[in-house]
């Protein structure tokens, strides 16, 4: 379990509240509020994740698994709907006949629902956490989650519970701790940071700050906002740094100060889903960035990649089945 890496951080900033309470009451503030902005901050999501949807659904077809066609998808930490509409992009789409968007964010919740409506499916929404979830499914994904999740053994042996057997379960975009440290991975991403001007090389969270302060103009950033709330719901007595409040929100992800930095392993994937078979793990990345983000010449490299199966790209992804 990691919220023991928050209780400095709880001490900064004169919280009252158990590491369970604070995360969970900083990550829904934080998420109800970048809503809004969600969508265009992370567009280069939009513009490279079909591609890695498209491969982990050819890797659930291409198994002996045949898929009947009424399934039942739950997408787990929905935010937006961007998850639930690029996997019914995919070949799988066709199989799912209803999708259910979970997230702990209330605003969030309600801009995948004006998207899902648009889809063509029957669909459920649930304002809650996984842990809360009786219901049973056949297709679960989580896109850009695992590395919010603190107990995640608690939050995998629940998937377990609410899959049904023969259930397929995805996964992406989250950082691969397996490979953080890896000599081919370092140096492609020193390679590129050499080969493009600073202003473009991939330090994530100052695009971020930068890119916020960019859309909400001459008003207070969203960092700005989430502390604002969190004072007046007596969270905290002391403002966090934008680095302090994503080490809370993204807790397993590098370099941020009261985070993990440890990533999302294979290993530990494989030794809490005892039930699961793994069909094909994948990574993308491989310079550090998505692909639309990088400049031409290294987007060819980074397909070539990705094409060739190659897994210590920055990014973790899996196609599983349920026995």
């Amino acid at each position: 379990m990691s919220f023991n890496t928050l209780i400095p951080l709880i001490k900064k900033t004169g919280s009252k509240l158990s590491p369970i309470e604070f995360q969970h009451i900083v990550n829904v503030v934080f998420h109800d509020i970048e809503a809004q902005h969600y969508d265009a901050i992370h567009s280069e999501m939009w513009e490279s994740l079909q591609e890695q949807f498209d491969l982990l659904a050819n890797d659930v077809l291409a198994s002996d698994k045949e898929l009947p066609k009424n399934l039942r998808l739950l997408d787990i930490g929905s935010g937006t709907g961007l998850s639930t509409e690029l996997l019914l992009n995919t070949k799988l789409g066709k199989n799912i006949d209803h999708v259910s968007l979970l997230d702990t964010s209330s605003k969030m919740l309600a801009l995948a629902e004006k998207r899902i409506q648009n889809l063509n499916k029957e669909y459920t929404l649930y304002n809650s956490d996984v842990i809360n979830i009786v219901d049973k499914f056949d297709v679960i994904i989580v896109c850009s989650v695992l590395h919010h999740i603190p107990d995640l053994p608690q939050f995998l042996q629940h998937i377990n519970k609410i899959q049904n057997p023969g259930g397929i379960l995805i996964h992406l975009q989250d950082p691969n701790g397996d490979f953080k440290d890896d000599a081919i991975f370092k140096s492609r991403v020193e390679s590129y940071n050499n080969r493009v001007p600073k202003t473009a090389q991939n330090n994530t969270y100052k695009k971020l700050k930068n890119f916020v302060k960019s859309i909400i103009g001459g008003k207070k950033s969203y960092i700005d906002q989430v502390n604002d709330v969190l004072l007046e719901k007596n969270a905290i007595s002391k403002r966090m740094t934008s680095e302090e409040i994503w080490s809370v929100t993204d807790i397993y992800v590098e370099d941020l100060p009261f985070s993990t930095g440890s990533g999302i392993s294979l290993e530990l994937l494989k030794g809490n889903l005892p039930d699961y078979t793994l069909l094909k793990a994948r990574s993308y990345g491989f310079f550090g960035s998505l692909k639309s983000k990088l400049i031409a010449e290294f987007q060819t490299l980074e397909e070539k990649a990705i094409l060739n199966g190659e897994i210590n790209g920055r990014n973790i992804a899996g196609a599983w089945i349920k026995n």
